[in-house]
């Protein structure tokens, strides 16, 4: 095990034991001053971030349905509801436990994930040259933890865990994300090379397609001046404010590939509400989007 893995199951450790004898709202803000650098105001929020984090201690987690569109296996069933399952990535299977598994019916090439956490996936590429063994270790470390717990993101903590398996779509996978605002996509979020993460490049887009002036510092800044609408594209923006109607904020993200767009994920607190935008006034800018004036009042009633 390299030193990278060590501490970063340390920090996992570490996130647990602290969630549960420190509130959420003083985590929020340690975890927030060490990845951004920076204090945020959680009594009065302003910025992109300052909201997230707000929605995230006192609103999503009491949300049913942002607990159902968190959950990757039951926002299916809410992707279908608004006539949308022709987007869905096609299902092979979905399991509660690691045991009921069948791998030999499995496809030569798959993906397997679990349900209630991000990053908990697994691709393959050649079942004949797959590492089963880790696979199963690695989805029953996942089957019994609580995403939640690491980065005080509750409304995961709400999802029963279960394991899904979808069609592989292909290798060169380009991902939209369109940032939607009360049903409004204002802006699109655009990843290449995501199989690895540390060559992983994003970029903002307008919903036209020009580069914004704006980026983030934790990634490599996609060398695209001015994106290549693919045909579907005003299919692709439409299905996003259908799926984002019930939400006060939602990234809505799509799978590109083999000229086809499917449903990837619907994603309420990015980066757990730190995203490190550069330049750092894009969090203030950003902030103005969301109004949460409304959960506000809730709250001091």
């Amino acid at each position: 095990m390299n030193r990278d893995n060590i501490l970063y199951k340390l920090r996992r450790r570490g996130q647990v034991l602290a969630s549960k004898f420190i509130s959420d709202e003083l985590l929020c803000k340690i975890y927030s001053r060490a990845i951004l650098k920076k204090s945020i105001n959680l009594k009065n929020p302003k910025t992109f971030n300052e909201k997230i984090q707000w929605l995230k201690i006192n609103y999503f987690p009491n949300n049913a349905l942002v607990v159902k569109g968190t959950d990757k296996y039951r926002v299916r069933n809410y992707i279908a509801n608004k006539g949308l399952d022709n987007i869905l990535v096609p299902l092979i299977g979905q399991w509660d436990s690691v045991e009921n598994i069948n791998w030999d019916k499995l496809p030569k090439k798959f993906v397997i994930k679990c349900n209630h956490g991000c990053a908990y996936n697994i691709i393959c590429t050649d079942k004949d040259d797959f590492d089963k063994s880790e696979a199963l270790k690695l989805l029953n470390k996942w089957m019994n933890e609580d995403f939640g717990e690491f980065n005080i993101e509750r409304h995961y903590s709400k999802i029963t865990p279960h394991i899904i398996c979808e069609k592989f779509l292909g290798e060169n996978i380009v991902d939209y994300k369109f940032f939607c605002f009360n049903g409004i996509p204002k802006f699109i979020y655009v990843s290449s090379n995501m199989i690895n993460d540390r060559d992983a490049e994003i970029g903002f887009f307008s919903m036209e397609g020009e580069k914004l002036d704006f980026s983030r510092d934790d990634y490599k800044t996609i060398k695209i001046d001015k994106l290549e609408l693919p045909s579907f594209y005003d299919e692709m923006k439409n299905a996003a404010e259908v799926l984002s109607k019930d939400f006060v904020f939602v990234r809505v993200d799509f799978f590109i590939a083999d000229g086809n767009y499917y449903f990837a994920e619907l994603t309420f607190t990015p980066a757990g509400g730190m995203i490190p935008f550069n330049p750092p006034e894009y969090d203030y800018k950003l902030g103005k989007m969301i109004d949460i004036s409304m959960f506000e009042k809730q709250e001091n009633i």
